[in-house]
């Protein structure tokens, strides 16, 4: 999957950790949900809803594969799910306005006090991949996608000699 592409951890800066790596698959299923809103079929729509379902039932079952008690696993997934819709939330509008500024800045704000991001790779690096694969998304056929055929950006193309 490319969320667990170890650029993400080796030359981004995101943690190599469990929150880490909830961080970067936020920002590929956004990048992904993203596409099929924006194609508006009920095909489109469905698949949007049975990933972000599979989504959920993951991040339930991995908190539970973690060792949480059965009775914190409600308050801690609650609390990734609102992460998640965190993400959206920043990267949503600079995203659509194609800002890479603004990105840049909503990175920062949202990775703050996270080790990575700043500590290694500039926050443009990583706004820099999210817009260009969100547009390397949108190029791809709705039937490509349907298919399982889609296409992401290589992130290792990003990152500054």
């Amino acid at each position: 999957m490319q969320s667990r592409n170890p650029v993400f951890f080796l030359r981004y800066g995101l943690q190599d950790s469990v929150t880490g790596r909830f961080d970067a698959l936020c920002i590929h299923l956004f990048l992904f949900s993203r596409r099929l809103v924006r194609e508006d079929t009920p095909k489109t729509t469905s698949l949007n809803q049975e990933v972000f379902d599979i989504f959920i039932d993951s991040t339930d079952r991995a908190l539970r594969e973690l060792g949480i008690g059965d009775t914190s696993v409600p308050k801690r997934k609650k609390r990734l799910i609102h992460s998640f819709y965190a993400t959206v939330e920043a990267f949503g509008a600079p995203l659509d306005e194609e800002d890479q500024k603004a990105l840049s800045g909503a990175i920062e704000k949202r990775f703050e006090g996270a080790e990575g991001i700043a500590g290694k790779v500039p926050a443009d690096t990583l706004a820099s991949y999210v817009l260009e694969t969100a547009a390397e998304l949108d190029r791809q056929a709705a039937e490509q996608i349907l298919k399982g055929r889609l296409e992401w950006c290589d992130p290792s193309a990003f990152v500054p000699n």
